[in-house]
């Protein structure tokens, strides 16, 4: 299988800033992973979180304690950030060297159980 295996819509970085958008306003902060491309190195990883964070924060003109940078998980090649001002999440996933962002709060996956009666 030579194709590669697209993503679904609503993973699309596009996709989850609009979420964020939705879920973010002042007092009520959101908090996103963001994963880098290939081709940053996992020595490199903490370096680069921060001048992501450092760069959002300039181009917005926002305070320096308004992002706040969380884990940096090298294996994965991401960390995480969270935020009350919902333009940041756009600002970072704009960049170039961002592969995407994905909300830190997801859905329980796992199936629910169907039949349930309850127990007298």
């Amino acid at each position: 299988m030579t194709d590669k295996i697209k993503a679904s819509p609503e993973w699309e970085a596009e996709a989850v800033v609009k979420r964020l958008h939705k879920t973010t306003s002042s007092g009520n902060p959101s908090s996103v992973q963001v994963f880098l491309k290939d081709d940053v190195s996992a020595n490199d990883l903490a370096d680069k979180a921060k001048e992501i964070v450092r760069d959002a924060s300039v181009s917005l003109n926002l305070p320096e304690d308004a992002i706040k940078l969380g884990k940096v998980y090298r294996s994965a090649k991401s960390f995480s950030v969270s935020t009350d001002v919902p333009t940041v999440f756009e600002a970072i996933a704009k960049r170039g060297d961002v592969k995407t962002i994905l909300e830190s709060a997801q859905p329980d996956i796992l199936p629910q159980p169907r039949n349930v009666k309850d127990v007298p």
